[in-house]
C-alpha cells in the first residue's frame, strides 16, 4: 500500500495547523503530493424569520476569493517549498456541503488518502466525531486518516509509524484488511499487532457470562487469526481481550505504544452502510490517529 495522491482538507482551525505534521510525514515518506482543499459552505439563501422567510445576500465570488488567499498563506507556512524535493501541494477552494464536496472530490481526484483531523471527545461529538468526518467516512471510496487528539501534546511523536495496530473484527472483510495493514506496515518498516475483542460484561448480562465461555470465545478467535495470518502470510503480535472494542482497542494501542490503528470500513449492503459498527468508538478513543481502509471493491 502506497499513497500519492494526499487529500487535505483544511478548516483554518487549530486542529488543521495541528494535523501538518502527520500530513508532511505521511507525503514525504512515500512521496506523495498534496491537495489542499477548503470548502467554502454558503449560507442558505432563505432564513427563517418570524414574519416569514426573507433573502440573504451573501458574495459568494468574494468568500471564494478570500478563501483562497487565506489557504495560499497556510500553504506558505506549513508547505513551504524550501527545496526541490519538497512536497508537490495543490490548493483548491471549492463550495458546497464540506463532507459531501470532500468525498465527491477526492474520487473525482483519484485520491487515495484524505487526512481529515476531526474533534475529540464531548457530549454530543463524542457520539458523531462531527457531521463532516461522519460524511466522509461513510462515502469515501479511499483510505481516511483521522486523529481525533490532536490537541494532545503527545500525538506529534506519531508522525514517525514505528508500530501499528490492525484491529480485526474476523469478518469476510479481515483478510484484505490484514493485507493491507501489513503492506502500511512495511513501507514504514514497523512492527504490527492485531488486536481482537470477545464480547465481555458489558454486552452480555452477567448471568450469562462464564469464564468457561470467554476462554471457548478467546481460543476460537486464536485459531481464526492464526488461519488469517498464515493466508497473508503476517507473524503479527496478537492482543486478545474480553470487553467493549473501542477499550481494547485503545488499551491495546497504549499498551504497545501504536502509531497508527488500522480499521476497516464495512461494505454498502450492510447495517451503517461502509462504516463497521465500532468505527466511530475506536476513532474517538484510540489515542493515536486512525486509519480506516475502504472494502477491497471500492479501492481505484
Amino acid at each position: 500500500m502506497r499513497f500519492r495522491n494526499i487529500l487535505f482538507p483544511v478548516d483554518f482551525s487549530a486542529r488543521s495547523h495541528a494535523a501538518v505534521p502527520h500530513v508532511r510525514a505521511m507525503a514525504e515518506h512515500f512521496g506523495a503530493s498534496v491537495t489542499l482543499l477548503h470548502v467554502v459552505e454558503g449560507p442558505a439563501s432563505w432564513a427563517a424569520a418570524s414574519d416569514g422567510g426573507y433573502f440573504v445576500e451573501f458574495d459568494l465570488p468574494r468568500m471564494m476569493k478570500d478563501a483562497d488567499e487565506r489557504l495560499a498563506a497556510f500553504a506558505a507556512v506549513d508547505f513551504p517549498a524550501a527545496s526541490p524535493n519538497s512536497t508537490s501541494v495543490t490548493r483548491m477552494v471549492e463550495q458546497g456541503d464540506p463532507g459531501t464536496a470532500i468525498a465527491e472530490l477526492a474520487q473525482a481526484w483519484h485520491s487515495d488518502l484524505i487526512m481529515l483531523p476531526t474533534h475529540g471527545r464531548g457530549a454530543f461529538r463524542s457520539a458523531l466525531l462531527g457531521s463532516t468526518t461522519a460524511k466522509v467516512l461513510h462515502d469515501a471510496h479511499c483510505a481516511v486518516w483521522t486523529g481525533a487528539h490532536l490537541e494532545d501534546a503527545t500525538l506529534p511523536s506519531h508522525t514517525s509509524i514505528h508500530t501499528v495496530m490492525c484491529s480485526l473484527d474476523l469478518d469476510e472483510g479481515s483478510l484484505d484488511l490484514l493485507k493491507g495493514t501489513a503492506h502500511f506496515a512495511d513501507a514504514w518498516k514497523a512492527n504490527g499487532y492485531i488486536v481482537h475483542s470477545v464480547p465481555g460484561t458489558d454486552t452480555r448480562p452477567d448471568m450469562y457470562f462464564d469464564q468457561p465461555l470467554e476462554a471457548f470465545l478467546k481460543d476460537n478467535a486464536r485459531k481464526a487469526i492464526a488461519k488469517l495470518q498464515m493466508e497473508a502470510g503476517t507473524s503479527f503480535g496478537v492482543c486478545l481481550e474480553a470487553g467493549n472494542v473501542a477499550d481494547v482497542v485503545h488499551d491495546a494501542a497504549t499498551h504497545h505504544k501504536a502509531d497508527m490503528v488500522v480499521i476497516g470500513r464495512g461494505t454498502i449492503n450492510r447495517f451503517a452502510g461502509r462504516l463497521r459498527t465500532h468505527a466511530y468508538g475506536i476513532i474517538r478513543d484510540a489515542g493515536c490517529p486512525v486509519l480506516s481502509l475502504p472494502p477491497r471493491e471500492l479501492v481505484f
